[in-house]
């Protein structure tokens, strides 16, 4: 995606499911006690609430609310998929995640 075309809501729900599977594929290389495991498991949760209620709910693709934070969204996924798939990032990692999930909660909060 480039930077000057804004994303829809469409295109947020397909590349909130698509981090979600890059989740579980990370989560999986963790044993279920541990710590890493347990935060991706709940970051995976609260990604997925969002997605859900960004495809039930209806929001105003045009605002500047909206605009503004899927370019936020977008941002922060290109710097993820700088880490996602280096174990030895996993620190950093889960950092982008949580800012990846803050951001895509206040657009799913869009939603009525």
């Amino acid at each position: 995606m480039t930077d000057t075309r804004l994303m829809t809501r469409l295109e947020l729900v397909r590349l909130i499911g698509d981090v979600i599977t890059e989740i579980d594929v990370l989560r999986s290389s963790f044993d279920r006690e541990d710590k890493n495991r347990e935060r991706l498991d709940t970051i995976r949760d609260e990604l997925d609430r969002a997605q859900r209620k960004l495809v039930r709910g209806v929001i105003g693709e045009n605002t500047n609310q909206f605009k503004e934070l899927g370019t936020s969204l977008s941002a922060v996924d290109r710097k993820l998929q700088q880490t996602i798939d280096d174990v030895d990032k996993t620190a950093q990692t889960l950092e982008m995640l949580v800012e990846f999930v803050a951001i895509a909660q206040k657009i799913a909060e869009l939603a009525p």
